[in-house]
């Protein structure tokens, strides 16, 4: 049992091969760190499992961020700080940032964030309201930009990104169609969050449905997954049609990544095939959070996760999860302290 004055931490115990499962990650019990002058301590509420730590997890030196055995492993939480020597932090507040996979965490309070939890639930400034709210939000409305009677397609659309990508795209008048891995997250995607249809990829005849569903080609391909979903949507973009690279999930745990061979069609339909980061845009952060605060008032947006109960130590059971396909929306692993 861990001590109450010991914090537990996520380490890497070895690199994964194929889908990252508990046994690649391992956790190291230490002491209770102390705020020094201008820190504060913060107590996690909420893990964040993002499907892009696969990538830099792998025995590579191609990536620019890298984590090796041993090392602590990269992820967000939200929390409570619990002490605090630092003037613009109290303890009470909630905040969140990207401090590491542990169950305290010390911060001098660079890249932290405060989190308003009367515009949005505090699990959710790590999901819909958070990193991947705001990618789908400046994805779709400043790069995409569909217009009314437009079609987008989204693929990996009930992951955190996908999720609220689709209802942006609805927002914006577009036709929106979805891709994902079963039948019964096609239901939902289009029975909650409001998809016009929404096809399995795994089924064979996949790729016809997708050609029937946009008789006059896609405007939009807002692409999470990469491989060959990407590779083949690239034959019905349309004339000065846009493609998105927001990820590459079905990529991360290749030892080879698949490019896309139907490049041709992006000259073909003069489109453009355009790469993204969200955090080109953290002067704008709050804005889109305005907006999307509202929204949620009004009943129009929907901040989907799939929140899995337990300590920290089963952060890699739960990654596994994540990487099995069993989620909705963003991905969370739940701490006893959580609000």
């Amino acid at each position: 049992m861990q001590n109450e004055r010991s914090n537990l931490q996520v380490l890497l115990a070895r690199h994964p091969d194929g889908v990252a499962t508990a046994a690649d990650f391992t956790t190291r019990e230490t002491s209770l760190p102390e705020p020094g002058e201008g820190e504060l301590l913060i107590e996690s509420h909420y893990v964040g499992l993002d499907a892009a730590l696969r990538l830099i997890v792998r025995d590579s030196d191609e990536f620019l961020f890298r984590v090796r055995p041993g090392d602590r492993v990269h992820g967000s939480i939200a929390g409570r700080v619990i002490q605090s020597n630092h003037p613009d932090w109290h303890v009470g507040d909630f905040v969140s940032g990207s401090l590491g996979v542990q169950r305290y965490a010390l911060s001098d309070g660079s890249g932290l964030e405060r989190c308003d939890t009367t515009q949005a639930p505090l699990s959710a400034w790590l999901g819909g309201f958070g990193v991947s709210g705001l990618t789908a939000y400046f994805a779709l409305f400043d790069v995409c930009r569909p217009q009314p009677g437009q079609t987008v397609l989204i693929t990996g659309a009930a992951g955190a990104v996908g999720t609220m990508a689709g209802q942006f795209a609805k927002m914006a008048g577009a036709r929106v169609i979805g891709t994902a891995g079963d039948d019964d997250k096609c239901r939902w995607l289009v029975e909650e969050l409001g998809y016009d249809v929404a096809i399995n990829y795994r089924h064979a005849g996949w790729f016809e449905r997708l050609r029937e569903a946009a008789p006059e080609r896609l405007d939009v391909v807002f692409d999470n997954t990469g491989g060959d979903v990407m590779n083949q949507s690239l034959k019905l973009i349309g004339m000065h049609g846009t493609v998105l690279l927001c990820g590459s999930t079905s990529q991360y745990t290749e030892e080879a990544m698949q490019g896309p061979s139907n490049y041709i069609w992006l000259g073909t339909m003069r489109a453009r095939l355009q790469g993204f980061v969200v955090f080109d845009y953290a002067a704008r952060y709050a804005e889109a959070r305005a907006r999307m605060a509202g929204w949620i008032r009004d009943g129009r947006l929907k901040l989907p996760e799939t929140a899995v109960e337990g300590d920290i130590s089963e952060f890699g059971a739960v990654f596994e999860q994540l990487y099995r396909g069993v989620n909705r929306g963003k991905m969370l692993l739940k701490l006893p302290a959580a609000v």
